[in-house]
């Protein structure tokens, strides 16, 4: 069996400042440590034999075409672009009705931020996969993260057996992962409406999690049930899976991670 990936390298707008920080127009353009974001996680891929093609939504291919080490591989059809939609959600689902025509196999789907990314974390999370599962997310502890990067602050979920945090890494690995890429949609749309999200979530799913006394496995199959689809996911062992780059402060604390990893 082989993979296809889907990485997220759409521009977040003048209100990046992560982008703003060398002044690049994509945030995935950035480098870390001499090298861009988006090389990384492409040099990550690579590195895991299974993974047929990577495929990136973005706006503008020409910026990554000009990129001296990515030149070859367009050139050999390893990597290709789909434009880039106004949202992660839409984004997402364009990416999977194209890959979906003309790939075989599961499609995994990371971003471009995601620069700790390495090839021993993909190939974990693909051995994780379970056959009869039509999405699997990556997950990590709270307290995995924190106990090795104290510093580390990002947005976490509370559930009655422990904090999680997501890794931006998904299987989309039947089609009926539409069903919960049109959810995603659906949520996104009514964020500035807490109401209707709480109609599509559950009234008593929502009041659970407030209340803490909701598992994430109970989360999950309840998801699955709206969506009429079977939902997993994979607890990560390794912390820096769940750190991406969305603010100065991440970008600081990658860059002295990868600075540690790379020039000892």
């Amino acid at each position: 069996m082989t993979y296809s990936v889907l990485i997220l390298a759409g521009n977040r707008g003048p209100a990046c400042s992560v982008a703003a920080l060398d002044g690049v127009s994509h945030k995935a353009l950035l480098s870390i440590n001499g090298v861009t974001m988006i090389e990384r996680v492409i040099s990550a891929l690579r590195e895991v034999t299974i993974i047929e093609k990577v495929t990136i939504a973005i706006e503008t291919p020409e910026v990554l075409k000009s990129i001296p080490n990515l030149k070859p591989l367009f050139t050999n059809g390893y990597l290709d672009t789909i434009t880039a939609m106004p949202t992660p959600a839409q984004s997402v689902l364009n990416g999977f009705e194209a890959l979906s025509a003309s790939q075989n196999g599961p499609i995994l789907m990371t971003t471009a931020d995601n620069c700790l990314l390495t090839s021993e974390i993909v190939q974990h999370f693909i051995n994780s996969l379970n056959q009869d599962t039509d999405v699997t997310a990556a997950v990590a502890k709270t307290d995995l993260v924190l106990e090795a990067y104290p510093q580390a602050r990002r947005t976490r979920m509370s559930f009655s057996d422990g904090s999680q945090g997501g890794c931006n890494l998904f299987a989309f690995q039947t089609g009926k992962a539409r069903n919960i890429i049109n959810f995603w949609r659906l949520i996104e749309q009514n964020r500035k409406s807490p109401l209707t999200m709480l109609r599509q979530l559950g009234f008593w799913v929502v009041l659970r999690y407030l209340s803490n006394s909701l598992s994430i496995s109970q989360a999950v199959n309840k998801l699955g049930q709206r969506t009429g689809t079977k939902l997993a996911i994979t607890q990560m062992p390794f912390p820096e899976a769940a750190i991406d780059v969305d603010t100065i402060d991440d970008y600081k604390l990658v860059e002295n991670i990868l600075s540690k990893r790379e020039n000892k």
